[in-house]
């Protein structure tokens, strides 16, 4: 059976290592870690630990989907009005991109695109969205974006929810969703797809 919960601080070794098996062969983690030191898992690795501990700190939206008492899925973004960063986590940031070469720079392409397809309303922001490899199909990732998308529809202040992908599958899943392509670009020759749903 599965079920969804908010994530906390004793789930995150846990979602982190399925992430890092969902996200391993994604095209936008394979750009970014590149020339990660130790290789593009660890990069995936400490990205999504410092993302993942942003969001419980901060209250934004973070979930754990689980199966039999094991996580095997994650869902984290922002809400219609996130806040800054504990300085604590800011600095283990800046010492992450400082690090990874060419990260800092990869990085900021990659938001370039982004922030250009954005709407032009108030919207939730999915960042990260993530099965392990053994459910995906099996409706797993479908439960874990409803869940979102229904936290973007209890709030008044948004209007839908806002995503990006690298990946050409879980581009045609958003659009069996309702999604639908706001704009798109290239990094280093691969595609990055902005797609927005009304909530």
């Amino acid at each position: 059976m599965l079920t969804i919960k908010p994530a906390t601080t004793a789930d995150a070794p846990r979602t982190i290592a399925t992430l890092v098996q969902a996200f391993e062969r994604d095209p936008l983690m394979l750009y970014l870690f590149a020339h990660h030191p130790r290789g593009i898992p660890a990069g995936i690795e400490t990205f999504f630990s410092i993302l993942l501990r942003a969001r419980i700190a901060l209250d934004s939206p973070a979930e754990v989907l689980v199966e039999d008492g094991e996580i095997r899925g994650a869902t984290m973004g922002n809400h219609t009005a996130p806040p800054a960063w504990p300085p604590a986590l800011n600095k283990e940031w800046a010492a992450f991109e400082a690090s990874v070469p060419e990260f800092r720079k990869r990085l900021e392409a990659y938001e370039a695109i982004y922030d250009a397809h954005q709407p032009d309303e108030i919207f939730y922001y999915l960042g990260v969205i993530g099965v392990h490899p053994s459910l995906q199909g099996k409706g797993a990732g479908k439960a874990l974006l409803n869940s979102f998308c229904e936290r973007s529809r209890a709030d008044p202040k948004s209007r839908g929810v806002y995503l990006d992908t690298a990946n050409a599958a879980s581009l045609q899943f958003y659009y069996n969703n309702g999604f639908e392509l706001r704009g798109e670009g290239s990094l280093d020759g691969a595609p990055l797809w902005c797609v927005y749903k009304r909530t």
